[in-house]
């Protein structure tokens, strides 16, 4: 039962996306085909398994069904594209410049998106900068500026590597001399783990 609600918000889903435009129309019409497609295949299968007699039943659900679809698939077509209320706009974004009217006529590019107004007035820049918005939200974000917060358990592992680095350089330092200088440049205790 759920199926036939997933299918309705997909053709409906479509329909808005692609509201006052040729995809818009494509995605209902192609949910419409396959709805009549299911209604002719139903029909089939019931004559060959000798049940016609159930399909006005199934017609009675399917047929309001359909009507549902298509007319909340119209009404989701006509619906108008909003553009920004404001004077100037990204054409490729739509975002709203009307408070950057000076930068962006000066040649800045669209905050939202990175279009400049002169890629943005044609279809390959509107293009580019779609994917250009696309790759900069799969970047990782950037790190903030100011206070950085750790965990406890974190400053503790910072403090213990730290301690561990502190051992170990001071570990080398007397191996390095005694290297450089031979037992002779050992103390009494270091002398006595080298005999």
């Amino acid at each position: 039962m759920l199926l036939f609600v997933f299918f309705a918000v997909l053709v409906w889903y479509g329909a808005f996306v692609g509201r006052r435009r040729l995809g818009g129309i494509a995605a209902l019409a192609a949910g419409m085909g396959v709805l009549l497609a299911i209604n002719a295949v139903h029909y089939r299968v019931a004559q060959i398994f000798g049940y016609e007699h159930l399909v006005p039943v199934f017609r009675v659900i399917l047929y309001p069904y359909i009507a549902l679809v298509g007319g909340v698939g119209l009404f989701m077509i006509w619906l108008p594209i909003e553009l920004p209320r404001g004077e100037l706009h990204c054409r490729a974004c739509m975002y709203d410049l009307s408070d950057l009217k000076e930068e962006v006529n000066g040649g800045d590019p669209c905050p939202e998106c990175g279009a400049t107004l002169a890629e943005a007035s044609t279809r390959k820049g509107r293009r580019l900068a779609r994917k250009r918005r696309h790759a900069r939200g799969k970047l990782a974000p950037e790190p903030m500026m100011g206070i950085q917060l750790r965990s406890a358990p974190q400053e503790a592992r910072d403090a213990a590597d730290d301690q561990d680095e502190q051992r170990q350089s001071a570990d080398k330092e007397p191996l390095q001399g005694a290297l450089a200088g031979g037992v002779q440049g050992l103390d009494d205790r270091q002398r006595g783990c080298v005999a």
